[in-house]
Formats: structure tokens, C-alpha cells, sequence
């Protein structure tokens, strides 16, 4: 029986790295910097995921451009589309990044998504699809302004995507998220079981790009 479950396995994992391949696309994180993190051992789980998330796509300046930001009382733009256009670097670049702590501000991380995905920050909008992607375990600091960056994100064309982590709330998630909620909100127990969720994140990611693609 177990032999049978491996070969299944092998077999989804691989489904999904075809599946993304030759993908033009520009994608960004956002990172949760909060107190509820913990530790720095538990952020750097955080960005083993966006790292096991990336490595199914082909990253390029004519393929897909991966940027990242982090965020907590303030939002930052760590990684720039710009910069993101080799695995290696992208790697590199993610896992320098160190726990901060703080408050819970989305708003102020889809802002900052914003202005990554700008032309002068390497990003090609209204050329390739553009995604984003938060991963948090928390509740949103600012409701109100979290839900009106959303919505300027997605007004500019802007997919969005998140995950949630054990504490965060879901209703609030839906809000955030492109539409349908079902097709783009995730959620895990804790931190240690993200990795369980990165074929189902890629092949929803995928899925949005290769429709968005030109024919």
C-alpha cells in the first residue's frame, strides 16, 4: 500500500512542476513579520514555503519574476521583480531575510505589493499576469484599509491569493482575496505543516497564469 502512495506522490509532484513551466508571470509574496511568529526558527519556515512555492516555476527575465515583502508595523519591499529573475538569486535573497516582530498591517503590505509591481520596479503590468501571495498568521491590525488596498490591487488587475496560518481569520481572508474565495484562500494549522499546501498553492497559481496567458 505504501509503495503505491509513494508512486502517486512522485507522480503529483511532478504533474505540478510540468504544469508551471515556460509560465510569463510576475509574482510576489508578502511575508508576516508579526509578534505571533514566535521565533525566528518558525519565520524561517515561512520562507521555506515561498522558496518551495518558487522552484516550480521557471524564474527569468522573459519567464516568471518573483519580488517579496515583509511586513509588520511597517511593510517593506525586500526583494524587487527587478532583482528576482534567476532561482539562485531569488533563494539567496528570501532566505536573508530575518524575523522582525510587530503588529499585523496588511494594508500597508499590499501597498507596498503595489508599488512592486510597477513598471519601474520590473514589473510589466498589463503585459503578464500578476499575482500576489500573503501568507499570515494573523488577524488584520486595520480591517478597513487592508480591504481598500485589496481592492485596489484587484481593481489594477492584480490576483491575490493568501494563506492563512492557524490564528488568522478566514471571513477576513475571503475579503481579501480574489474572487472565487474557494480557488484562492488557503489555510494550514500551524507553521511546521506549510510545505503540505505548496502543490496545491503552485497548481492554483499555475492554473490562474496559463488562463491569463495569450493563445
Amino acid at each position: 500500500m505504501m509503495r503505491y502512495l509513494c508512486i502517486y506522490l512522485i507522480i503529483i509532484s511532478a504533474s505540478t512542476a510540468q504544469e508551471c513551466t515556460k509560465l510569463v508571470a510576475d509574482i510576489i509574496f508578502a511575508i508576516d513579520q508579526s509578534n505571533s511568529i514566535e521565533s525566528e526558527k518558525k519565520f524561517k519556515l515561512e520562507l521555506d514555503f515561498v522558496v518551495k512555492v518558487m522552484k516550480n516555476f521557471d524564474v527569468g527575465p522573459d519567464e516568471t519574476r518573483v519580488g517579496a515583502v515583509v511586513f509588520s508595523d511597517e511593510a517593506d519591499r525586500v526583494l524587487e521583480l527587478k532583482d528576482g529573475m534567476s532561482k539562485d538569486d531569488v533563494i539567496q535573497r528570501i532566505h536573508g531575510i530575518r524575523w522582525d516582530r510587530g503588529n499585523t498591517f496588511i494594508d500597508k503590505a499590499f501597498v507596498k505589493m503595489g508599488e512592486g509591481f510597477s513598471t519601474e520596479n520590473g514589473g510589466r503590468p498589463n503585459q503578464v499576469p500578476q499575482i500576489a501571495v500573503l501568507v499570515t498568521d494573523g488577524v488584520a491590525t486595520n480591517p478597513y484599509r487592508a480591504l481598500k488596498e485589496a481592492n485596489k490591487l484587484k481593481n489594477n488587475g492584480v490576483e491575490i491569493f493568501t494563506i492563512g496560518v492557524k490564528s488568522a481569520r478566514l471571513s477576513q481572508l475571503n475579503e481579501l482575496s480574489s474572487d472565487p474565495p474557494s480557488q484562492h484562500v488557503l489555510s494550514v494549522d500551524s507553521l511546521e505543516v506549510l510545505s503540505s499546501i505548496v502543490s496545491t498553492l503552485s497548481n492554483r497559481v499555475c492554473s490562474s497564469i496559463k488562463r491569463k496567458q495569450p493563445r
